[in-house]
């Protein structure tokens, strides 16, 4: 695009990020720098983590496939975990290792938890906010319109392309906004259609035990609040070097809460396929109660 290295100072140094080879492809993509220490620390968490997951599936009495599935798929839950926290609250580090650990713990201990439905919402969320700086390219929009209806097709959830067209027309409504997007809010309305029109999206059961509908409560309560105590963001965008648009954050977190509450329509099965969504979404309300002041 011919744009002018930027130079950003952070933690005393300065940082020309327009290196990075892949801001050259994508505006949504974000390169794990190890010379930042919570990167560090994630990169550090990774080799442990898959190796707790691999104890615990051995454990269980899991077979070797299972075992190398589970030691693949706890770093997965756990680093996505970490990379949406830091979207959905991007002056909250402490929040992100939260949602890491939860999600981790969700994937050891729930059955079926969705790695795609976590990383579509990472792709929905970005592209909302704009983290990087400059808006989504259009093979960004094609790429997250794509995950979004093969997820809807995997889970039979007619409602999640919805949520997509939502996120497609914020990202277009919102300071500096892109209208080709609004096409891909269309686009994702047609795939809601053909989801509900060709699939049998009938689960066995709607109903939620009343212990984990009050949790659910609970967690979109808590992430409520922090929506509405996010009204300053000191964070920049890593390409750019510009202040974070506290509305784009904010539109944001509403698609995250969206995507983990579409899941819950589908009954207890939905809940499981969104467990590492709302083990995020709980980190995030917990880190804001102890850091109340970076929020407001």
């Amino acid at each position: 695009m011919g744009s002018s290295p930027v130079a950003v100072s952070r933690g005393g140094r300065n940082v020309d990020l327009n290196d990075h080879r892949i801001y050259r492809v994508t505006s949504i993509g974000r390169p794990l720098d190890p010379s930042y220490r919570t990167n560090l620390a994630v990169l550090v968490l990774m080799p442990v983590a898959a190796l707790v997951a691999a104890l615990a599936a051995a454990i269980r009495g899991d077979g070797f496939g299972a075992i190398a599935a589970q030691a693949l798929v706890g770093p997965a839950a756990a680093f996505g975990a970490w990379a949406l926290a830091r979207e959905l609250a991007p002056d909250d580090n402490p929040a992100a290792f939260v949602s890491m650990a939860l999600a981790f713990a969700a994937s050891l201990t729930v059955a079926s938890p969705s790695l795609l439905l976590l990383f579509t919402t990472l792709g929905m969320v970005r592209i909302v906010n704009r983290t990087v700086g400059p808006p989504a390219r259009l093979t960004d929009s094609l790429v997250v319109l794509g995950l979004i209806l093969a997820t809807a097709w995997i889970i039979r959830s007619p409602v999640l392309p919805v949520v997509g067209a939502v996120a497609f027309a914020l990202d277009a409504s919102l300071e500096d906004g892109t209208r080709r997007q609004l096409a891909f809010a269309m686009l994702a309305l047609v795939g809601a259609a053909v989801t509900l029109g060709v699939m049998d999206t009938a689960t066995e059961s709607h109903t939620l035990p009343v212990a984990t509908g009050a949790l659910i409560g609970i967690v979109s309560l808590g992430f409520g609040i922090a929506i509405a105590r996010t009204r300053r963001v000191s964070s920049v965008a890593d390409m750019t070097g510009q202040s974070l648009s506290v509305n784009r954050v904010r539109a944001g977190m509403f698609i995250a809460l969206l995507v983990a509450v579409q899941a819950v329509l589908l009954g207890t099965e939905g809940l499981e396929l969104s467990a590492l969504v709302w083990a995020t979404l709980a980190g995030v309300a917990i880190g804001g109660v102890g850091n109340r002041g970076s929020r407001e």
